[in-house]
């Protein structure tokens, strides 16, 4: 009975070993992605912004780290996914349909054609905000898709002529402005921790922030003409601020 408890707690011992090696490795990997994500988001602005400025050469080396980095990400993660990879429809997919379009990115860039590299790097921000999401990671580039979400329901009354002469309209222009406004101040938190700069985004905020406030005189004045070009502008100081923050 004595000689067997031993080997029994030595059992147990190896069982724990094997349990806390896999927790160990699940962690590297679940870090290695997050981390990918997080660098991956940084560069993918550093690309994009410097495209839409005309900057291709710096674009191209933004590009070219990207394309090492979400490398090394994607094989890491395809050698042993993390745990949170079963949560995330088509995973395997998305990481490596990310490869394929980062190298046609650069591809079409290394033959000067900016505006194609920006149309294949489009659809990658939509993508890596649905893998973040996916494991629970929220920051400035989730929350400002979440402000322009907002944004985009207040242009409906741009797209269809308002009548601003029925109480419901005008409710419902003020309630989506404020939730548009709301949404675009939560950000503020994230982009406080922002490299490319907190003041940056406090200067574009306060323009988006006046051009709401000027949708409370068209609609005290019934001017569906002075609505619309308030809504053109807050949807390109909205564009505007998406591009330079989230890429």
């Amino acid at each position: 009975m004595t000689t067997s408890i031993p080997s029994r707690l030595i059992a147990a011992l190896a069982a724990l070993f094997i349990v806390a090696a896999v927790t160990s490795a699940e962690a590297r990997t679940t870090a290695v992605l997050i981390q990918g994500l997080t660098q991956a988001q940084v560069l993918y602005r550093s690309a994009t912004v410097s495209l839409r400025s005309g900057r291709a050469e710096e674009a191209e080396t933004a590009l070219k780290a990207l394309i090492a980095l979400w490398d090394e990400t994607a094989a890491a993660t395809a050698a042993d996914p993390p745990p949170v990879a079963a949560r995330i429809n088509l995973f395997a997919e998305v990481m490596e349909g990310g490869r394929a379009r980062l190298r046609r990115a650069a591809e079409v860039l290394s033959q000067g054609r900016q505006d194609s590299a920006l149309e294949e790097l489009a659809p990658l921000k939509r993508e890596w905000i649905g893998l973040r999401r996916g494991i629970g990671l929220y920051g400035l580039v989730e929350c400002l898709e979440e402000s322009s979400e907002a944004a985009e329901a207040l242009m409906t009354h741009r797209r269809q002529p308002a009548d601003l002469t029925r109480g419901e309209t005008r409710g419902d222009i003020i309630a989506k402005a404020a939730v548009y406004r709301f949404a675009l101040r939560r950000c503020e938190s994230f982009a406080a921790l922002d490299p490319a700069g907190n003041g940056e985004f406090r200067r574009q905020a306060e323009a988006i922030g006046a051009a709401i406030d000027v949708i409370d005189s068209a609609l005290r004045l019934r001017d569906p003409a002075l609505l619309e070009r308030v809504l053109g502008d807050l949807k390109t100081f909205d564009t505007q601020l998406s591009q330079r923050f989230a890429g």
